[in-house]
């Protein structure tokens, strides 16, 4: 009886070695990318063309944002419809397009996404409402894009999309392509003290202009529309406390004026005694989009479709009203023939123009002349000064 004991102890004990041992070569196999397709892979989409990913929980979650069971994908367009969420490279903070208040994101970037994703080239998916992650800030705007290419230790890219104002043509960095533009018809503004003689762009001929360093766009833009100023390039870093490093420079009368991307700098100067001198000159256009990589063409193609929607829905001129409208902009009083207007419910430049001037396409007259740095940037109530007709 002993021996039969023995003998069936024996088998139990090499059966269940026989069942670990299995185990351990089907949970390498699907580390390695190899082996049976198990149900996950089945449910998140995976075919022929997706290396096969290792379960969740093997997986350190990338941010609070990410739901439980996120499994990459390298078709970044399925990823986001399967998962219910989207990656976003992001400079942290970059006022008012994004930055984060005790650890809750807040900003342009954060609302227009909320509606960009709710549009339904992406409610089609599993989840249907789209999470928008935020938590992958960088330090440096040419970081942004550059986030794209970067992958986990898995190979899987840590990223879906990059937004933050880029301006970056298409294949800056290398292997980045961009969107339609989601935020446009801002240009560079002139930003000067309160107290400056300097109140338009014929005032600073022959006077130091400063520049953010690093970026070539503006000091190009500079150097080619005041051919006989001086420029000087600013360093941005922590100049001390919470003080705006432009009002730094101005203050102290190191420039006497700074040229600046007009959307970035209503955030930068508010709380200081800096005032906008003009807040579009001549000749400048910015165009701000979003950054996919190259290889991601259907996404980029459900993006732009996305963004043209959004575009025409009065909640995106309620963002842009709400971010972009500064009350530090300097407009001279009406004077002699010119007349004032109250904007009412349902205006617009076009409407107000035609009206009052007689065509719509006098639109830019009265956005010039009350220093306006988008057509979309009239309020309820505001008075306007309207050009001799």
């Amino acid at each position: 009886m002993k021996r039969i004991i023995g003998s069936l102890l024996f088998l139990i004990v090499l059966a269940l070695g026989w069942a670990v041992y299995q185990g351990t070569l089907r949970y390498n196999a699907q580390r390695s990318g190899g082996g049976e397709t198990s149900s996950t892979d089945l449910a998140a989409g995976n075919n022929a063309n997706t290396v096969a990913q290792p379960a969740p929980v093997n997986i350190a979650k990338p941010s609070p944002a990410v739901p439980d069971g996120f499994v990459p994908n390298r078709d970044t367009l399925k990823s986001i419809l399967t998962n219910g969420v989207v990656r976003v490279s992001v400079e942290n903070p970059s006022r008012p397009f994004y930055s984060e208040d005790q650890g809750k994101p807040q900003g342009f970037n954060v609302d227009f996404a909320n509606l960009l994703f709710a549009q339904k080239e992406f409610t089609s998916g599993d989840h249907g409402r789209i999470v928008i992650d935020t938590y992958h800030g960088v330090d440096t705007y040419p970081d942004v894009p550059a986030q794209l290419m970067k992958t986990d230790p898995h190979g899987n890219a840590v990223v879906d999309i990059a937004m933050d104002g880029l301006t970056f043509p298409d294949n800056t960095p290398d292997g980045v392509v961009y969107s339609v533009p989601y935020v446009e018809d801002f240009g560079y503004a002139l930003i000067v003290p309160h107290n400056s003689s300097v109140r338009s762009a014929a005032d600073v001929a022959g006077k130091t202009i400063g520049v953010l360093q690093g970026d070539p766009d503006v000091k190009a833009y500079v150097t080619k529309a005041f051919p006989n100023s001086r420029i000087v390039e600013l360093s941005d870093a922590s100049i001390g406390g919470e003080r705006s490093w432009m009002a730094h420079f101005l203050d102290s009368h190191q420039v006497d004026a700074i040229v600046y991307d007009y959307p970035f700098g209503v955030s930068e100067i508010k709380g200081t005694d800096l005032r906008f001198a003009v807040t579009k000159l001549d000749g400048s256009n910015l165009a701000y989009k979003i950054g996919v990589r190259k290889e991601d063409s259907a996404l980029l193609i459900y993006l732009n479709s996305a963004i043209a929607k959004v575009k025409q829905t009065p909640e995106y001129l309620d963002l842009l009203r709400k971010y972009f409208v500064s009350d530090q902009v300097i407009v001279a009083s009406a004077s002699g023939a010119e007349r004032t207007y109250v904007v009412r419910s349902g205006d617009t430049l076009n409407v107000i123009a035609s009206s009052m001037l007689g065509s719509g396409s006098r639109y830019v007259e009265i956005q010039k002349r009350n220093n306006l740095a988008n057509p979309n940037l009239i309020l309820i109530g505001q008075h306007l000064v309207i050009p001799q007709r």
